[in-house]
């Protein structure tokens, strides 16, 4: 790197497909090399930013175990219920599987992790592996990323536990209001300091890591003490067990095993923040495993409380109240709606805290890579510190949804947002076995298993195809005429690779210009890349 009298000073220009400059003929690059389409070195290059290495063990488990730990258990779990039939077998085969593939995953992710150990994630991991063609696997996922950066069924849920534990009837518009409410607030806290929204979180992780321990003592009790201490009716037998109230369909138990999965989606998204974990491979080895383990233990017990104390008709009925229902026969009213109501309010506000925090960092990796309009301003840390503007366009985004006419949209965005990250990670697993191969002599310090990797290959391939062999809908109720949500998504990811084609080969070709990747650094000491338009005949 060469040295510079103005922070904007571009620090190395790169061509795009192989192609040499010299350094006389391009005004203004301080290095020239040859680059080529399998060289991912630019991928370790933004590892710097102004904030630090600041989250120790403590705080990346908060991490993980609060973006785990939100709506799903309390919310999803009744109609992941109505999705695997009505059979007390298949919901929890359901919530194994997505646990299974959330095991595995994490393991993917910890692999490739210690192998680019820098913020980004999926998107890292996608450019590290599919090196051709040039920016394809990055850009699509940059993209995907943004447009779906928002917080909406943590925000929703805790502002109907908030209503419910109050004793105001929830209404649509209430829940909005107080939904959003709470996003603006997280958005401020992170937006002014990042030192101040570090600390409101690991609070809440301690409330939530409490309440883990609520959520495993509540469902022992309930489903392994005997009835003459709890007084409570078991609805769960081995007679019922295997039962279905409905015909099973295979593109609804496809939608049950996502809805799930969404319960444990937390698990790869601490990998978007590697740049500011102590000692990453190592406290990502540790907090990793660690806080899946105590999530699914405690969610399998909850769910297997749900079956032993709600009957089967008003667990299907009860909606994102479950959760409070379930407290409130086995407490008693009192306790069940405000106490408990609120610490689950409480739990679904950290997850919103996490999850922008989380997103506003992915968006600001995205913004660096320099693709999108305004992406130098994007991917400041203006004016606190923090990356304020990627996280004012998370709860602009947020806004737009929640504001949308009908409340079954969110299901429907939702099952959208968890089939294309479904695509992304079938092709990230599978990159596991493409670099072992492409690079057999470098060995990852964490190493992901085979069996695990392939189950998770298997089960991602059965959730992408199912949709499309199923005879039935899987849109939510009330929107079966709206196109399927995995044809929207092939659609949407065909769209992403066209804009890809015209940035990168269509527009170059047809005004005779390549594009010149330049990093420059911003006046908070980040640095980004910005890409320039190079006339053909001056290479």
């Amino acid at each position: 790197m060469g040295d510079s009298k103005d922070q904007n000073t571009t620090v190395s220009s790169v061509p795009i497909q192989g192609h040499d400059i010299a350094e006389e003929d391009v005004e203004g690059l301080l290095t020239a090399r040859p680059k080529n389409e399998t060289d991912f070195s630019y991928l370790t290059q933004l590892d710097d930013i102004p904030q630090g290495r600041h989250l120790g063990l403590y705080s990346t488990i908060v991490l993980f175990v609060s973006r785990m730990l939100g709506s799903g258990i309390f919310a999803t779990s009744s109609k992941i219920y109505e999705n695997s039939s009505g059979s007390p077998f298949l919901f929890l085969l359901a919530w194994l599987l997505a646990a299974l593939v959330a095991f595995s995953g994490l393991y993917i992710f910890l692999e490739l992790g210690s192998l680019v150990p820098r913020s980004g994630g999926s998107k890292v991991f996608l450019e590290y592996i599919y090196t051709k063609p040039y920016m394809l696997a990055g850009y699509v996922f940059s993209a995907y990323s943004v447009l779906f950066g928002f917080s909406i069924s943590n925000a929703l849920v805790f502002g109907e536990y908030v209503l419910h534990s109050l004793g105001v009837q929830p209404s649509e518009t209430k829940i909005r209001v107080v939904g959003l409410g709470l996003v603006y607030f997280v958005s401020a806290v992170h937006g002014y300091s990042v030192h101040h929204g570090i600390k409101v979180q690991n609070f809440l992780g301690a409330l939530k890591l409490f309440l883990l321990l609520v959520i495993a003592v509540t469902s022992v009790y309930s489903t392994f003490f005997p009835q003459s201490f709890t007084h409570i009716e078991p609805q769960l037998t081995w007679g019922n067990f295997f039962k279905s109230s409905t015909k099973f369909s295979f593109a609804k138990f496809t939608s049950a095993i996502l809805e799930a999965s969404f319960s444990f989606s937390g698990w790869g998204s601490v990998h978007t923040v590697t740049n500011e974990v102590i000692n990453p491979e190592r406290t990502l080895r540790i907090a990793g495993p660690l806080s899946l383990t105590m999530v699914f233990v405690a969610y399998f017990l909850m769910n297997i409380a749900y079956l032993v104390v709600i009957p089967a008709s008003e667990f299907v009925d009860s909606g994102k109240l479950v959760g409070s229902i379930l407290f409130e026969k086995v407490f008693g009213e009192r306790i069940g709606r405000y106490i408990l109501s609120t610490s689950i309010a409480l739990s679904s506000g950290g997850n919103v805290f996490v999850v922008i925090y989380t997103i506003s960092r992915l968006s600001q990796e995205v913004f660096r890579e320099g693709h999108f309009p305004y992406s130098r301003f994007m991917a400041s840390n203006w004016p606190f510190g923090s990356p304020l503007p990627t996280i004012l366009l998370s709860a602009f985004i947020t806004t737009l949804i929640v504001f949308l006419p009908k409340a079954d949209v969110y299901n429907y965005i939702i099952s959208l947002e968890g089939y294309m990250t479904q695509i992304f990670l079938l092709f990230t697993a599978l990159g596991i076995f493409i670099l072992r191969k492409r690079e057999p002599e470098i060995r990852a310090p964490i190493r992901a298993s085979i069996i695990g990797t392939f189950f998770v290959i298997l089960m991602s391939v059965y959730l992408i195809i199912s949709p499309f062999v199923s005879k039935s809908n899987p849109n939510p109720v009330g929107l079966e005429s709206w196109p399927s949500y995995s044809v929207i998504s092939v659609l949407t990811l065909s769209f992403l690779t066209l804009c890809w084609a015209l940035k990168f080969y269509f527009f170059p070709w047809i005004y005779s210009y390549r594009l010149v990747r330049e990093d420059v650094i911003l006046e908070d000491g980040l640095t980004m890349k910005e890409w320039q338009k190079i006339p053909s005949y001056r290479i």
